[in-house]
């Protein structure tokens, strides 16, 4: 018999030891983990070398330039952000198919692989039994709120678990229908049944009622949701999770050997309980009415990239994982020992409560319970709001204690830092996109460091990074092709869910108290039969061929509405393969050209001249976006009949300088008497590195861009700007091309001045100012836009036909 009651804070022994397959694993998987953390960092990393670069350089001039490096910051820092984010959610998809493809063996991501030897073997063919020598009892409850249309199927479906050792502890606050169908199922003597005549706590409230009359020899509770449908096998298929078996053997720990968790060594055979173990959540598998729109197929592939990818790489690699309010055991003597709090988000107060006291929840897929999709936007928002605000709210209430807590460990603390702001993500992403495109497109302002191709690189890997995700757990699942539009559907979802939950989370973060629960309505209607997920070993077997099909749950017969719905033929499974074929090709692509991107001037800064040589008697060379350093600046005195010196801009890519306005600053000293000298500048572009012989275009035709200076000018006074007198024409600088500058002095009267530059600013940093230099790759990025011409005109053609 196994005790209860472990402290999990308390479990020690020696580490097995590795073999050296298991230490190349280790060091393959902690170098993608650091490397992850290093790529995570680059971009913000960029972005304050472009900002301390912007500083030093003194670019920012007049409030528009404010604005638009205002946006650029902002866009970029935004979009590195939810680049953290993004990288998580690729190396999630990277790693989990990777593990399935070399064929590594189904485990329960905490050191040990589910204990096994048997328990009522159904023949449901999802390989995990438990030999413990007796049935521990189970406890389920379910908290329910007018569930007409639902709460029968669910019952209906607990009557059928295949298990000795249950009962069924059901709480109802209900004021429709469902009290008259409950009393319809008093004589059931599994079922104890209390109404309730008030909401008080919401769901936490209903299940501190089920808590307190449950059967006194209660091992596990399992929580259900009215709209489940769970297995006859459900309770068989969570229950080995809290076990551990001992098999003498240290390969089938290799994934969480990999990050130092494996477990004290135990004899062939024996079965020992996880004391640090206190919950297990299965998959809310959403797929009862996942055809009935395009809304509830991106809500089941939105579930299925979460429960198929990132949940099963958080348990492998030991981060932190949310209970999810439904479809999980939980031990009963932590049960008891934590109670249920009443936030709006039970699940999350539940687990934060676990995780400070040092226990741990485990995750697996082979426990999926059905479920129906939400089915209307308004509720979906709804529901959204409320999963907002109380995550936000006890993310504010629980994180210095789980920040503190010595019982969290620095990988799951890292994770509750990502859960912190995970309702605001798609918040960030769709405002720095926005920023970041006004910037790009109606300014062509980039920030120093960044041109066009990297800042269209980010936001292109942003935007992916969840579609393939769900692409990821479709495949996984073996999903039929007609899924896989989902995971398009579900970008939309994302973006059109932003202000309704940004407002939700900013609202948990501000207020002193949670908002009420808003009720979910549930519909009842099923549109696609449902049955086992197989034994996904995984992809191989999608490779390979098809297995014939396990046992199936068919929808009970009831006079809920049901409706027929066309399925997509299980052989063009390749979709959703070409699908992630094309989406790892442009990131693939849009990575690699980021590599080789150069980094060009931003817009609207000065080119500030340059010599070389020992100043004043400096040779006139180059000019480039960074001020000079000299602290006596070099100098070209004027001269009658013109001194005319050159500067050149060399660039590696192909530039475009804007049509607009050019502008010339330069400092002057000297002069006496009646000074009275001109200054004359040209602009033009050379196919290479040297201007020597030039032809200026800039100004262009009947349009000047001259003006006279000295003591007896209305321009007695340095520094002295001047402009062209009309708009110019756009220039294109070809690659290895040359922007070149050209600066006539002038001598007529007096003395003769002299010409200040390559000096520190405010003395010589004399310059020139042409309109927006900007990459002419910078609208490629909306070709992307056209992977998705594909699915819309499928659908177009599909609404035609029917």
């Amino acid at each position: 018999m196994i005790s209860q009651g472990e402290d999990p804070t308390h479990v020690s022994g020696p580490r097995t030891g590795r073999g050296l397959g298991s230490l190349t694993w280790s060091v393959v998987l902690n170098a993608v983990l650091v490397a992850a953390f290093v790529v995570g960092a680059i971009p913000i990393v960029a972005i304050a070398r472009g900002f301390v670069e912007l500083v030093q350089q003194s670019r920012i001039r007049s409030g528009a330039d404010w604005l638009a490096y205002g946006l650029a910051f902002t866009g970029l820092f935004l979009g590195a952000i939810f680049f953290a984010y993004a990288l998580k959610y690729y190396l999630s998809t990277a790693m989990v198919l990777l593990t399935t493809l070399v064929g590594a063996p189904p485990r329960n991501g905490n050191g040990t692989k589910p204990a096994n030897g048997r328990i009522n073997g159904n023949g449901h063919g999802h390989g995990i039994s438990l030999d413990l020598g007796h049935h521990p009892f189970v406890s389920v409850h379910v908290a329910a709120y007018n569930e007409k249309r639902v709460i029968e199927r669910l019952l209906e479906a607990l009557r059928q678990l295949d298990y000795p050792e249950y009962e069924v502890v059901l709480v109802d606050d209900s004021t429709d229908e469902s009290v008259e169908i409950l009393e319809r199922w008093k004589t059931w003597p599994r079922l104890k049944l209390i109404h309730r005549t008030s909401r008080a706590g919401y769901k936490g409230g209903a299940l501190r009622e089920a808590l307190k009359v449950m059967d006194p020899r209660t091992e596990y509770v399992v929580i259900f949701d009215a709209d489940s449908v769970p297995f006859p096998d459900s309770i068989e298929r969570l229950l080995p999770y809290f076990y551990r078996v001992g098999d003498g053997s240290s390969s089938s720990r290799r994934f969480e050997a990999a990050f130092g968790r494996t477990d004290a060594p135990s004899e062939p055979g024996q079965i020992k309980r996880r004391p640090e173990v206190a919950a297990v959540q299965s998959y809310q598998w959403h797929v009862l009415n996942k055809s009935e729109s395009w809304l509830t197929e991106a809500v089941r592939a939105e579930y299925a990239g979460s429960y198929m990818i990132e949940r099963p790489f958080q348990d492998a690699i030991g981060s932190l994982k949310m209970i999810a309010g439904t479809a999980y055991m939980i031990r009963a003597d932590v049960l008891r020992q934590v109670g249920w709090g009443t936030s709006i988000t039970e699940d999350w107060e539940l687990t934060l409560k676990l995780y400070a006291r040092g226990y741990k929840v485990v995750y697996t897929p082979w426990a999926e319970t059905p479920a129906e999709c939400v089915s209307t936007f308004s509720r979906l928002a709804r529901q959204r709001m409320r999963w907002a605000e109380g995550h936000t709210y006890n993310v504010r209430k629980w994180f210095l204690e789980i920040m503190r807590s010595p019982f969290v460990t620095p990988l799951e603390k890292l994770e509750f830092m990502y859960d912190s702001t995970y309702y605001l993500q798609a918040g960030l992403f769709v405002i720095g996109s926005i920023a970041w495109l006004i910037s790009e497109l109606v300014f062509r302002t980039h920030v120093p460091g960044w041109t066009a191709l990297l800042g269209w690189s980010l936001l292109f890997s942003n935007i992916f990074a969840l579609p393939l995700m769900n692409l990821g757990g479709l495949i996984l699942e073996e999903a039929p092709a007609r899924d896989v539009q989902g995971a398009f559907g579900a970008v939309v979802l994302s973006f059109a869910l932003v202000p309704f939950q940004g407002w939700a989370a900013f609202k948990g973060l501000i207020s002193k108290d949670e908002g009420p629960w808003f009720r979910t309505p549930k519909t009842g209607r099923v549109t696609d039969s449902v049955r086992h997920l197989r034994r996904l070993y995984m992809l191989q077997r999608l490779l390979r061929g098809r297995r014939p099909r396990g046992p199936q749950w068919v929808a009970p017969a009831t006079p809920l509405a049901t409706s027929t719905v066309r399925r997509a033929p299980m052989r063009r499974r390749w979709a959703g393969w070409l699908a992630v074929v094309i989406l790892a090709l442009v990131f693939g692509g849009l990575a690699a050209m980021s590599v080789h991107a150069p980094t060009v001037s931003a817009a609207g800064n000065p080119l500030y001249l340059h010599g070389t040589g020992t100043s004043p008697g400096c040779t006139p060379s180059t000019m480039d976006p960074n001020a000079g350093t000299r602290a006596t600046p070099c100098a070209i005195q004027s001269a009658a009949g013109g001194a005319t010196s050159t500067w050149t801009l060399t660039s590696s890519t192909a530039q475009t300088v804007d049509p607009g306005t050019w502008t010339f600053t330069f400092y002057w000293t000297g002069g006496t008497g009646a000074t009275n000298d001109v200054v004359s500048i040209a602009a033009g572009v050379s196919a290479t590195a040297s201007c020597a012989g030039f032809v200026a275009t800039v100004p262009s035709g009947t349009s000047t861009w001259s003006a006279s200076y000295g003591g007896s000018t209305a321009n007695p006074n340095s520094p002295l700007t001047v402009s062209t007198s009309s708009s110019q024409l756009a220039l294109v600088i070809p690659p290895g091309g040359s922007l070149c500058l050209s600066v006539t002095l002038t001598h007529n009267t007096g003395g003769k001045p002299s010409m200040l530059y390559d000096g520190t600013a405010g003395i010589g940093n004399t310059g020139v100012v042409p309109p927006s230099i900007v990459v002419p790759e910078s609208l490629v990025g909306l070709t992307g836009v056209a992977l998705f011409a594909p699915l819309l005109a499928g659908r177009f053609v599909r609404r035609r036909r029917s």
